[in-house]
């Protein structure tokens, strides 16, 4: 095994002994700075948040639309409430001018079928008013008599009219079909309405929830006996509603009954479309909460398009940073949410919740990072290409005059753009035009020599006797052959000459070479052994 790592450790070692042409350097330091800026680039960008952490983004998302969803929550159920109270005081009033009228006692509704229905037309225009002119689907008011007290179930059957909207295709719009749920037959004929197919002559408040809580209710301001359902199935029918329930109090203080307005699951629906957002359908949810789990099976759903969910089971809630993960036995959602400040029948809080699934913001995250993969990849091939095409242009001149150095000593009048390169040529074509002495060579040339022949001598015997191989032509193989020395030692010479000579690669060395043996000073060069 250690083998293998020597081997790799000796190139690594042997690397500086190889020759380097300048434009590779060029291109290699240019890279380095591309990089290095690349990365600072992608820094700073994430810093100011112009990459984007999607994560955050999509807490932002969430939150928004939960604030709106939570507004309109509120808002539409406190409307129901005040709408509500306005309805059981009117119903109150109308109530006690009736039995005013009737001189009767509120009691002698019982075993009365005919006084029971003149009572529940006298208040069907209420309900029809209050229905038509409030956001929701259906009112109803229940009073505590029946028509038979000695039929089966008496103490749980009781006397009310509930009219609901039927084929609801949009929320707020005039000229809706409404139906009769529940009351008296001969109102139904009298005012004309179609009757439920489902249709009974009295309410089981066994299946109203909360409805013994109300009968009990003894506060002072009805507001206090506010009281929302969860999701319920109305009896006999395919369809789910919540319902919210006020006292009927009498200017004595006795609850004669309740009213209130249903919300069905169709018209949550039709209030509530999905989101459309970056990240998929934003789904709103009004549910109970139960000891961190959201209890889906009583909750109401708005439209849920493209989410698979279903008002089945619960869902675990796992609090997160920027959202809160929700998990039902077959898919994942992220959301958050916010408890509502209403009076539930059941103990459980309820909530306003934003939705939204997690496979569709996953797919989102997936594309959204490939895109700026493939921008930042392509802008670093942008900048590698700008790098050759620089670095190709600052050396391209250089080495056509060192080619022309090599060749024909350089043409008068040529320039490369490098001052230095410039003077060498220049020096060198008045050296072909006439005999040059020491003396009479630019200062900055013979300080050249003078400093190369200085480190010439710090060399070791061994290491002139190489660099001599390399004055007559031979590469460090040949040399390393003619020297009697191993290959490895060659290199291990040739590291130590280019170090105390101060060059980089063959390349250069040879161009001191020939600047030596064109001005006639190569034998200053040659070792003697």
């Amino acid at each position: 095994m250690g083998q293998p790592f020597k081997k790799i450790w000796a190139s690594v070692k042997n690397a500086k002994t190889y020759s380097i042409r300048m434009q590779r350097k060029l291109i290699l330091y240019w890279l380095c700075m591309i990089l290095t800026a690349f990365v600072a680039e992608a820094l700073i960008l994430g810093i100011i948040g112009v990459i984007p952490e999607d994560d955050q983004k999509l807490g932002e998302a969430l939150n928004m639309q939960q604030q709106n969803v939570t507004a309109m929550l509120s808002r539409q159920m406190d409307t129901l409430a005040a709408q509500g109270i306005t309805l059981s005081e009117k119903i109150t009033r109308e109530l006690e001018q009736i039995l005013i009228r009737k001189g009767i006692t509120f009691d002698e509704l019982n075993d009365n079928a005919e006084l029971i229905a003149e009572v529940e037309s006298s208040l069907y225009g209420i309900l029809e008013t209050v229905l038509k002119s409030s956001a929701c689907s259906g009112t109803f008011f229940i009073l505590d008599a029946t028509v038979n007290t000695q039929a089966e179930n008496a103490d749980i059957s009781r006397m009310g009219v509930y009219l609901r909207f039927s084929d609801l295709k949009a929320v707020g719009t005039a000229n809706q079909r409404m139906v009769y749920f529940r009351g008296a037959a001969d109102v139904a004929r009298r005012e004309q309405i179609q009757m439920h197919n489902r249709w009974n002559l009295e309410f089981d408040t066994s299946l109203i929830p909360g409805y013994d809580t109300l009968m009990g209710f003894s506060g002072n301001r009805l507001s206090q006996g506010c009281l929302w359902s969860e999701r319920m199935q109305l009896r006999g029918t395919w369809e789910d509603a919540l319902l919210l329930c006020i006292p009927i109090v009498d200017s004595s203080g006795r609850v004669l009954g309740i009213c209130g307005m249903e919300l069905s699951d169709l018209y949550f629906t039709l209030s509530y479309p999905v989101s459309d957002s970056p990240y998929g359908n934003m789904v709103t949810l009004l549910a109970p909460m139960e000891d961190n789990k959201i209890l889906l099976d009583k909750a109401m759903i708005g439209n849920s398009a493209g989410t698979y969910l279903l008002p089945e089971g619960y869902m675990e809630i796992k609090s997160g940073r920027y959202y809160t993960t929700c998990l039902t036995e077959t898919y994942s959602y992220l959301g958050v949410y916010q408890p509502l400040s209403i009076r539930s029948a059941s103990s459980h809080t309820l909530i306003a919740m934003t939705l939204i699934s997690e496979s569709s913001f996953r797919q989102f995250s997936t594309a959204s990072q490939q895109k700026w993969l493939l921008a930042s990849l392509g802008f670093l091939l942008l900048l590698i290409g700008v790098s050759l095409f620089l670095s190709k242009r600052f050396v391209s001149p250089i080495v056509h005059s060192i080619k022309e150095i090599k060749e024909k000593g350089g043409k008068e009048n040529s320039a490369s753009g490098i001052s230095e390169i410039d003077e060498l040529i220049a020096f060198i074509h008045s050296r072909n035009n006439q005999e040059i002495s020491v003396g009479e060579l630019p200062p900055d040339i013979e300080e050249l020599f003078r400093d190369f022949l200085a480190r010439v001598q710090t060399l070791t015997p061994s290491e002139r006797a190489l660099l001599q191989l390399y004055l007559e032509g031979y590469d460090i193989h040949e040399a390393a052959e003619q020297a009697f020395i191993s290959i490895g030692t060659a290199r291990k010479h040739n590291t130590n000459i280019n170090r105390k000579l101060g060059v980089s690669n063959r390349e250069e060395l040879m161009l001191y070479f020939d600047l030596f043996r064109r001005c006639d000073r190569l034998d200053e060069l040659t070792y003697h052994r």
